[in-house]
């Protein structure tokens, strides 16, 4: 026998969890939530997949993230190592246009840092996320997550050697047919490794079974339930030093958008028009935020 191969302990696909499908039902129920979470953002309902989880090399993941991504590291205690959330600078850019009343499609600016409002949706997003991420764990494992550092680039967040085995959770979130963004969980091997023996039948999942005589009934007592729906005009920026100086017959300078959003709760149902209609303002509905019957 000649053909014989290095092979360095620790490495390799070998040493890749025997089971990664208590993972995927994991990432299955964070992806609904994922879902949930960005569509009072975006205003309209996002597609989101969850991929199989996949074990791979800290490196090899490393050499495709794009410089320009948001990379927050956390530590989920008692997990061991720590674990990276990656945020994509498009998605980002793209969010904080469709949450300030563009649609999305706006030239996207050259990448050298996120702007203040960017970071402020990253940390939201991210803080959610992680939060989702908790509560979907705890019917197996309760775990407390905790910022370490939130970067631009994995230059300068590396948390893991180049070699060192990572298992890789991708979620694919899309608001159009035009883009597709990735957001990335990655965690240690040896950290799954520990809790391997928790990942298998006790992990519930989310789907329930239709009661077809519940349904009628709840869906008829909800039908009286009545819900406050606002719009908003304009949201002028004013300094704290200009809040401060406000008095009385100041005026404050507002740009309308053309179209403006109808909020009923916490979420975006549909965009339209001011007018007027029998001598009162009124909101002409011209686009619906979601699909009918969702």
């Amino acid at each position: 026998m000649t053909d014989v191969q290095a092979y360095a302990f620790g490495r390799g696909e070998s040493q890749a969890p025997l089971m990664l499908s208590g993972l995927d039902r994991l990432g299955e129920k964070l992806g609904r939530r994922l879902r949930a979470l960005i569509e009072p953002i975006a205003g309209v309902r996002p597609h989101v997949a969850a991929q199989d989880a996949r074990a791979l090399e800290f490196g090899a993941w490393a050499h495709e993230v794009p410089g320009s991504s948001s990379i927050g590291v956390y530590r989920l205690a008692p997990l061991k190592g720590q674990v990276l959330l990656r945020l994509d600078a498009a998605m980002i850019s793209t969010l904080v246009d469709c949450f300030y009343g563009g649609i999305g499609n706006r030239a996207l600016p050259p990448r050298g840092e996120f702007t203040p409002t960017e970071d402020r949706l990253i940390a939201r997003i991210s803080d959610a996320f992680m939060a989702r991420l908790v509560e979907c764990w705890s019917d197996m494992l309760a775990i407390e997550a905790g910022l370490i550092v939130r970067e631009t680039g994995i230059g300068f967040a590396a948390a893991a050697q180049p070699g060192e085995q990572m298992v890789l959770q991708r979620f694919l979130i899309s608001i159009s047919r035009d883009a597709e963004w990735p957001v990335d969980l990655l965690f240690p091997l040896s950290a799954l490794r520990a809790v391997e023996s928790l990942t298998g039948s006790r992990i519930p999942i989310d789907d329930e079974r239709a009661d077809p005589v519940w349904q009628a009934r709840i869906a008829h007592r909800m039908r009286d339930i009545r819900l406050p729906a606002r719009t908003v005009l304009a949201r002028p920026d004013l300094s704290l030093a200009e809040l401060m100086q406000l008095k009385a017959g100041d005026i404050i300078s507002v740009t309308i958008n053309r179209s403006l959003p109808l909020i009923v709760g916490d979420r975006i149902v549909a965009h339209g028009s001011i007018g007027e209609q029998d001598g009162r303002a009124a909101f002409q509905i011209e686009k619906l935020a979601q699909e009918t019957g969702q």
